[in-house]
Order: C-alpha cells, then structure tokens, then sequence
C-alpha cells in the first residue's frame, strides 16, 4: 500500500518546516539556551503543522547526536520517535481520550522515569475536546509535572482551552501557511514525484488549500489520480476533480459581465451546475471583485496579494475596463448574498438574487416616477353618517417629488455663506445643514442632504420657517427648497404675530425683571451684533410659557441697603460674619 503524500513528505527536521518561521526559531532559540519549558500550547488552523512540529521538537529533545539544534534522524531515538515507537514520546488524541479516567491514568504514569531518553514528553492533540472534569484532573500535574516530563498541547481552537490550561503553558501560535509557500512547496513535491502539472494548477490548488499544506498535498493527490499518466495535469484537470469555480472560470466572468450581461448569467449558472459549494463559490467572486478594485485603485499593490504571473496580467489589462463605483457595488451586493448562502439558501435562488443586484439596469438605482391614479381605478365613495365640523389645523405641507431634476454640483462658496447666517440665528439649524450641499436654480437655492434623518428632522415644528427667515434673500431671491433622493420640500414663509401678555402684580420688588411680550424676530447679520446676554434673553423667549419670566441676580452683602439691615439686623451680621471669616 502506498504512502499519501502528505505523509510522505511530513517533515522530520525544523528546516523542513513550512511556513511557521517564528515558531520555530522559538523553539529552536529554547533549545539552544536550555530554556525548554515544562508545557506548550501550540495553536492554529488545520494542517498548518502543529504536530509534526511537536515531534519534531521531541526528537531535538532527545537525539543522541543533534546536528545544529537540528535532530540527525539516525539515531534510535529519532528513529523510533519517527516510527511511532518511542516509549518516551507518548502522543494521545483529546478527542477519542477525553475522560477523566483517561487523565488519571496518564498521571499514574507520570511520575515514571523515561526508559532511553532524556525527556518523557506527552503530545496531546485536539487538547480542547477534552472534558471539563479531565481539564481539572490535569491541571495540578501540568502545573508542577516531574523535571523530565514536558507536555505539548497541540489545537485548532485555543478560545476553548480553559484560561487555567493556557496560564500554565507558553502558548506558541501557528498560522496559515501563504499560497506562495504551498506553491512552493508543492512544486518541489512534483519534481520528486515525477508529477507533471502546470504552474496555474499548482496556484489553483494552492488556493484550494486554504492555507493548510496538508490539504494542498491531498487535493495534488486527487487530482494527479484523477488525471492521465501521460497528459499534464492543467487548470481543466482540478475543475473537473474538484468542480468548477476555479480563479480561472471567474476572471472569464468577469470580462463577460461588462461585454453581455446575459451571458455573463449562462457562465455563473455552469458553475453553480458543476456542484460547487455556493459558499465557496462567493467567496471567489468577492476575491476576484477585491483583487480587480484594489488594483484599479491601487496598481502597486498587485505585488502584495500573492498572484500568479497570468492572474497579475489578467487584472493589469481588466482594470482599465472598470468603475471603481461599479466594482463597489458588486461588493456590496457579494458580501450580502454570501451572508444568505451561507444560511442555506438554495443555489438557483442565491443565483438569481446575485444577478438582480449586479444588474446594471437595476431599478432602484433610478428615481421613481409615483404612477397616476386612473378615474376607473377610483371606487365609489360609501355614505356616511355627517359628523360634527372640528376646527382643524393648517395641515403641514409634505415634501413633493419633482423628476428630472439634475445632479448640479454643491457650491462651496455659497455653503459657507449659508452656514455663516445660519450659526449666528440658530445653532441646532447649523448643525442640520452642517454636511448638506447648497446650490441654485431658476433664482431659488436647493438645500441637498444625504441622509433621510436630517431631512425630516428640520421639516418638524417651525424649523422651516426659520430656514426660510434665515436664507431668503441672503442668498437666493427665490425660494428656499430642501432636496433629499428626488423629494424636495419648500420652506414656507410663515410670519409670527406677536402675542399680548397679561401681567400680574408683583408680591416683592426684584432687583432686575424682564418680562416677555412677544417674541424676538430673527437678527439678520446686518444688524447690530448682540451680546451674550442678548442671546440668552433672546433664547428664553423662544420657550413655551404664558407668564413672565423673572430672571433673579444673586444679592452681594455690599449692596444690601440700610433699610433691609434694620429689618432684619442679626440674619445680615451672621451672613457678615460668614463671609469675613
């Protein structure tokens, strides 16, 4: 029976170690100052190389002739450590070995010398299937284990070991191995396997891969299987093991998509026919969409994301072809059918939602003309009982839709006119015109927002009065319109009357009383420039209230008058005397 590749090619020294540079020379620099700690945490992603580092670094431990902090491979500790045989390297499986009892048993054990090595060294993989109870038997001997005991923990999800475990061990982390370094190293497993393949096979593999070499050199595996002893094995052989959807099949549907639509459609639906995951397959779209505006955006950074010389060619020529605004928008629309196909929405559907969101056509990128109401679509009114007539309010006039309006850019010098008036009357208005553009047409001066919030927000209560008292005439000799997505709403020109105020007699004179009439018009910037105590009387009289406002100023012990100490002489010389001391 033969051997799997990725067996074969498992590597037996720290050189030979792909892709985890840091971890290694951690690991080698431990050795090298005899610092080797008593527990590991080796985390990280599947097939990254997580346990054949743990029996890597087990045989450096106890190789009887070490070459460069390197283990020989000869001897008969290595040897047996790479057969599986080593008595003094005992590897376990969490997830099958998760019990306590397991756990007791295994420090039973513990305290036993090794037989022919230095260290006894326990390499438990899939640490954290392990149960809670086994968690806590193995604390207290991971914590205080015998002087050539050493634990290597090794798991894909470090969040479920307990902070107990982790505290206790020097956690070394693992990370995704870069499709360069699968390529890499995949070219050097087809030269010694006599495997003839194509480099765009071997990056679309890579790809595949998803940072895990050992995936890489299963699926090099299938697919060398799959194909002729006598052929090569082309980017058409890995579809056609693994199905469409290669980096290949989308930079073709890509250059469809802004030829012909429709047949862009027919290219995507061959690919979700071949059987390929539909979350797979939007994943390479939205990577094939990322890679197409960033180098649109950014030439430079094609060097950076890790591209074969035909995928680089490919984006430098498609780039030029595209909107950076038309690229946004398909990502938008990537991201959020990926989010249902991942809830398990059927293919023929997601396909179909995808296509109405890209569609170029797409209707709700275009302002709506509201369809008139048709006399035969009126129905008859129903008689009603007559109703008492309730005098009723003025109602509010509502935004109106005026199409066809264009897109006339913002003026920036007539903004910061507008804004100028506006934070000198009134500063909540400011703060609602702050982001919104301003221009003019046919003598009236359009208000744009962005959002709909601010929008609605300054048509509420008297906003648009004051609007209109603030910018008519300043700016614009004609009306005062605020626009929002084809909604447009004129500020009207209401006038306050001013309002008579009855007056009541005081109980006790104050030192100062303002007493409101009615309330202040608006200050244009002409005028004369107000004090800040003007303002605040001015704000004061904006509040909702039917009586007087008497404002009160604090009595300073200099300015009590004679009469008012013969009135109460004692209460005065103790305040006296308080504020002398």
């Amino acid at each position: 029976m033969s051997i799997s590749l990725y067996r074969k090619y498992r590597p037996q020294d720290f050189q030979s170690v792909v892709g985890q540079n840091a971890a290694v020379e951690i690991l080698r620099n431990s050795i090298s100052k005899s610092s080797v700690g008593h527990a590991y945490l080796f985390s990280g992603p599947r097939g990254c190389g997580k346990t054949s580092a743990a029996r890597i670094f087990a045989k450096a431990l106890n190789c009887l002739e070490p070459v460069n902090l390197e283990p020989c491979g000869k001897c008969k500790n290595c040897l047996a450590t790479t057969a599986g045989e080593n008595l003094d390297v005992i590897e376990i499986d969490g997830a099958s070995n998760n019990t306590v009892d397991e756990i007791r048993e295994l420090k039973t054990h513990v305290s036993l010398a090794p037989f022919n090595s230095k260290y006894k060294i326990y390499i438990i993989d899939e640490v954290h299937m392990l149960s809670i109870s086994a968690f806590n038997a193995l604390l207290k001997t991971l914590e205080e284990p015998p002087d050539y005991v050493i634990f290597i923990l090794a798991t894909t999800e470090p969040q479920k070991v307990p902070v107990t475990i982790r505290s206790r061990c020097q956690h070394i982390p693992f990370h995704r191995i870069s499709t360069e370094d699968i390529f890499e190293r995949l070219s050097y497993v087809c030269k010694s396997e006599n495997i003839n393949a194509n480099a765009e096979a071997l990056w679309e593999i890579s790809r595949q891969a998803d940072g895990a070499l050992r995936d890489a050199l299963s699926i090099l595996e299938q697919v060398a299987a799959s194909s002729e002893s006598s052929s090569a094995i082309t980017i058409e052989t890995v579809e056609n093991a693994l199905g469409a959807g290669s980096r290949h099949a989308f930079e073709k549907w890509l250059q469809v998509s802004r030829e012909d639509f429709a047949k862009s459609y027919t290219v995507l639906k061959a690919i979700f026919d071949s059987g390929t995951s539909p979350v797979r397959i939007f994943e390479e779209i939205f990577v094939s969409i990322r890679n197409l505006w960033l180098v649109r955006k950014y030439p430079q950074i094609i060097y950076s994301l890790g591209l074969s010389d035909s995928e680089e060619e490919f984006l430098k020529e498609e780039c030029l072809h595209w909107e950076i605004k038309r690229l946004h928008e398909m990502l938008r629309a990537t991201v959020k059918i990926l989010a249902q196909a991942r809830s398990g929405v059927r293919g023929d559907v997601l396909l179909g939602l995808f296509a109405l969101e890209i569609d170029p056509d797409n209707a709700k990128f275009t302002p709506k003309i509201p369809e008139p109401i048709h006399a035969s679509r009126m129905q008859a009114p129903v008689s009603m009982p007559i109703q008492p007539q309730l005098p009723v309010s003025k109602p509010k006039p509502k935004p109106e839709i005026i199409p066809n309006i264009p897109n006339i850019p913002n003026d920036n010098a007539l903004k910061n006119e507008c804004l100028r008036i506006a934070r000198e009357n009134n500063f909540m208005i400011f703060c609602g015109l702050f982001h919104a553009e301003f221009y003019t047409r046919d003598g009236n001066l359009f208000v744009r927002f962005a959002d709909d919030y601010t929008f609605r927000t300054l048509q509420l209560s008297n906003n648009p009065a004051k609007i209109h008292a603030m910018l008519h005439g300043k700016a614009s000799s004609g009306e005062v319109l605020l626009e929002h997505s084809g909604e447009f709403f004129t500020c009207p020109n209401f006038t306050t009357q001013p309002q008579p105020v009855k007056t009541q007699p005081l109980i006790k004179p104050a030192p100062e009383i303002i007493t409101q009439t009615s309330p202040e018009p608006f200050r244009t910037p002409n005028s004369k420039p107000q004090t800040a105590f003007e303002k605040f009387l001015s704000d004061l009289q904006r509040l909702p209230v039917e009586n007087e406002i008497i404002l009160r100023r604090k009595t300073t012990p200099d300015e009590i008058s004679e009469q008012d100490h013969e009135q109460d002489p004692e209460q005065y010389q103790e305040q006296d005397n308080e504020d002398n001391d």
